[in-house]
């Protein structure tokens, strides 16, 4: 059995798919048109280009909130605070003692203030250790408009401070370092 090709009516056998003389496709048109309409025109490439796209924003999405996964301190949120001024006094008890303290509004805080410390350190003139006080954040911290008053030091010789070091420490490790040089004309008992 055979049958022509209704372009060139060449005769061809029943079970051809195309024309041999011509190249007419014998296939039903329906079977193929939904394959071909979809890499026709360059619609594939769109298509691959749209998957790439979301997943690429579902990639982003997913590692967006954490820019540095292998560094636990950056995870961290940090405290930003103004040091406003270092004060002081002396007593006058049997012996003589005298003490310092720092000053500063927090501009920024975390939430949760569990594991945060606040690690207040004096320094002289010549950058050498006066003393320093360690203390936790929730100890130091609450709402305020105000300078907060932290790092009491007291000593039993007579300092004079020339700058002072703040660190922001989590679960002990510094995520943020504050340093102030101290006006002196705010410490009593160097006037």
């Amino acid at each position: 059995m055979s049958k022509s090709c209704p372009k060139c009516g060449k005769e061809v056998p029943d079970d051809a798919k195309f024309c041999m003389d011509c190249g007419y496709s014998f296939q039903k048109a329906g079977a193929n048109s939904e394959v071909n309409s979809i890499f026709s025109n360059g619609k594939i490439f769109l298509v691959i280009i749209a998957i790439v796209v979301i997943v690429g924003l579902a990639v982003i999405a997913m590692t967006g909130n954490n820019p540095t996964p292998n560094n636990p301190v950056d995870d961290a949120e940090h405290v930003d605070l103004t040091i406003t001024g270092v004060g002081g006094w002396d007593s006058d008890d049997d012996k003589m003692s005298y003490t310092l303290y720092t000053e500063a509004i927090f501009n920024k805080v975390p939430d949760k203030l569990d594991g945060y410390n606040i690690k207040t350190t004096y320094y002289d003139s010549k950058d050498a250790k006066i003393g320093h006080e360690t203390e936790t954040l929730d100890n130091v911290y609450y709402d305020s408009y105000y300078p907060l008053s932290f790092g009491y030091y007291t000593t039993y010789k007579l300092p004079d401070p020339d700058h002072v070091t703040v660190e922001i420490m989590k679960d002990g490790k510094v995520i943020d370092t504050y340093t102030e040089k101290i006006d002196t004309n705010k410490i009593d008992y160097l006037n």
